[in-house]
């Protein structure tokens, strides 16, 4: 699909297909209508961005983490996936939705569609780059429109267009970087 098509299709989804009534309707419903816009694949320069994810319990990794966040989150990465350590797993970790199933087969989806759970202990949990889903957003660089996706998103201010790096300098716009 191309880019232009893809930011009109967004620009036509209704967000009042987003569930608030409770935290695993907001997190099942945001990653069911963002889902169809992915391109590309999340990495550990992007996945931690306004991103939907369920991971699933695993043991805590034999090996000191590679990223320790200011919260105190611990991330392992791994070819195939990432792996988190954290005491808070839900909806809005930062603008992230990261809800944990567990091995008791609970599913913590956080305190409510605005409020990650947390919890007196660590929990680990592993998730495939390919099962992370961006939540898009649409910015202008220049007079076009861009649906950001994993394909041009690098971090959490940088865009890749035309094989130019533009970089956000303040919320809604973007300047070419060297």
């Amino acid at each position: 699909m191309d880019d232009n098509r893809l930011v009109k299709e967004f620009k036509e989804i209704s967000k009042e297909d987003i569930c608030f009534d409770s935290a695993g309707k907001y997190f099942k419903s945001v990653r069911e209508l963002y889902k169809p816009f992915q391109k590309g694949t999340a990495s550990s320069d992007n996945f931690f961005d306004s991103t939907v994810a369920l991971f699933n319990e695993i043991k805590k990794p034999n090996r000191k983490a590679d990223f320790v966040s200011e919260s105190g989150s611990r991330y392992w990465f791994k070819k195939e996936g990432l792996v988190r350590g954290s005491n808070h797993w839900g909806n809005r970790v930062v603008n992230c939705d990261w809800a944990l199933k567990m091995f008791n087969g609970r599913t913590v989806y956080g305190e409510s569609a605005y409020a990650a759970k947390s919890f007196s202990k660590e929990y680990f949990g592993f998730v495939k780059w390919e099962d992370i889903v961006l939540k898009p957003e649409i910015v202008k660089i220049g007079k076009k429109e861009v649906l950001l996706s994993f394909e041009n998103k690098i971090g959490r201010d940088i865009v890749v267009l035309n094989k130019k790096k533009y970089q956000r300098v303040i919320t809604v716009c973007y300047k070419e970087v060297k």
